[in-house]
């Protein structure tokens, strides 16, 4: 007798594209990383946009931007968009929503603050010196020690569950590390925050293996 099986259509791989630096992308790359999901990540140039440009308006997109993330008929940009759907499919969801999206943009408001002064570095201001020792004594340490004090004993962001403004967090943190480790070595907390994070054998599998990449916020 014949016996009729399904046919299943074979299933694509999701593409994550971005700018070949870690910006808005590397807390999607490492959540993707974390929960093991085979993905393609299209990295465009960041010195020469020639090929994003080119592209830009061909990917059917409903707002053409970096990053997207391309998931068979899902198309999506803007990358916290992003996060929140991997996060739900994934179950990296916290189920305290307030304290999830407080932190949320707690981290946001972080990296924005800091964008200014990268950009005085970059540009060479001769006010880079003063703005930057200003907004890291009277700015940055004081929203480090907030951080502080909310983390606690906790050993993630929201308690115990791991979410995804953790992946958002320890990118930041991180970045922050690199670029003032003084200010961050200040706080023992935060810096046991990113130990563990960055403990977790899928994020060190993804750190050891991982292309070096510009480091631009």
């Amino acid at each position: 007798m014949y016996n009729k099986q399904k046919y299943t259509m074979p299933q694509l791989t999701p593409t994550l594209g971005y700018w070949d630096i870690w910006g808005r992308a590397q807390s999607i790359r490492y959540l993707l990383a974390y929960t093991g999901t085979n993905f393609i990540d299209k990295r465009y140039m960041f010195a020469n946009k020639t090929e994003w440009k080119l592209v830009k308006y061909t990917l059917d997109l409903d707002f053409p931007n970096l990053p997207y993330y391309i998931d068979g008929d899902l198309k999506l940009s803007q990358s916290v968009a992003i996060l929140r759907y991997l996060a739900r499919k994934y179950g990296l969801i916290s189920t305290d929503a307030g304290l999830q999206d407080m932190c949320e943009q707690e981290i946001q408001d972080i990296r924005e603050g800091f964008r200014p002064i990268l950009k005085a570095k970059l540009f060479k201001s001769i006010d880079y010196e003063v703005i930057m020792a200003d907004y890291l004594s009277n700015t940055l340490d004081q929203q480090l020690l907030h951080f502080e004090k909310f983390l606690g004993h906790n050993q993630w962001l929201i308690g115990g569950q791991l979410s995804y403004v953790d992946f958002l967090a320890y990118e930041v943190f991180d970045w922050l590390k690199r670029f003032v480790p003084d200010t961050i070595g200040k706080h023992a907390t935060i810096g046991q925050y990113l130990r563990r994070f960055e403990s977790m054998p899928a994020i060190k599998a993804y750190n050891t293996l991982s292309t070096t990449m510009n480091i631009l916020l």
